[in-house]
């Protein structure tokens, strides 16, 4: 038995317009809008020094909670470097006796490489910043609008330092007041996001120096993560100022990278 079947011709399959449209959604940048990248242009920076800022302080496994009555800041160093050649210029380093938990976690040993021996004879908060201050007058160069830290998020100097000041009734200079988040900086010139210094280390293919966690080890890692962007053509700018993007995904980004030192 045969069968004829009549001829058709296939017309092309159109879509919806109004489906095509729905689809035309432009993918939004990763971190709130920022600059076009200038990859391996050398840029005049508008800062001459920046010092790179990490400090360690008391704490104990999450488990149990925040320190109380307050967490103490109980490594306090700064590297100084130039940003005309991205050099170490000078540091400034001292080890800060907690008063309020005077006897270190072993969790706190653990983590940060500071025995109770390091902290028991040293001066407090209060003294280091005198010694501070002493120590950044020294070098006639600086001047109010000359020099910016930089830290690896905002911890430091958000909430570690004036925390414990307020607690303490310590004065804090207004040079403190402002800074460079290293995670808004790389966010910033090259529009993508990395969670801490370690991964930042691993993106700029530098291997990690000392121990993590240990301040004056995380500030001469910091340093080179900051030559690199510099070299790359990042301008400074301070961040601290920065408010998050209204997206909830930019939300989860700018909370990451203002996160505290576990994400450093």
């Amino acid at each position: 038995m045969s069968s004829s079947f009549q001829s058709t011709k296939s017309t092309p399959f159109v879509e919806n317009s109004k489906l095509v449209k729905s689809r035309e959604v432009k993918t939004p940048p990763k971190y709130p809008s920022f600059a076009k990248r200038r990859t391996g242009q050398k840029m005049s920076q508008q800062f001459e020094y920046l010092l790179i800022l990490d400090f360690e302080a008391t704490c104990q496994e999450n488990s149990k909670g925040p320190i109380l009555p307050v967490q103490e800041i109980i490594e306090f160093p700064v590297v100084q470097l130039s940003t005309s050649d991205w050099k170490e210029i000078r540091r400034f380093h001292q080890y800060v006796r907690p008063t309020e938990s005077s006897k270190l976690t072993s969790f706190c040993t653990s983590l940060t490489g500071i025995i109770q021996e390091m902290v028991d004879e040293k001066p407090t908060l209060s003294d280091v910043l005198e010694e501070f201050n002493k120590w950044l007058k020294e070098d006639s160069r600086l001047e109010n609008n000359n020099f910016a830290f930089v830290t690896c998020g905002d911890w430091d100097l958000k909430v570690a330092l004036p925390n414990e000041a307020k607690f303490k009734n310590i004065p804090i200079p207004d040079y403190f007041h402002q800074w460079i988040n290293v995670k808004k900086a790389y966010a910033e010139h090259t529009n993508d996001f990395a969670r801490g210094m370690m991964q930042l280390l691993k993106i700029y293919k530098l291997q990690h120096q000392g121990r993590h966690h240990s301040g004056i080890d995380d500030v001469a890692n910091i340093c080179e993560v900051v030559r690199c962007l510099g070299k790359d053509g990042h301008n400074y700018r301070i961040t601290s100022n920065d408010q998050p993007s209204t997206t909830s995904s930019n939300r989860r980004r700018f909370r990451e990278a203002v996160a505290p030192k576990m994400n450093k």
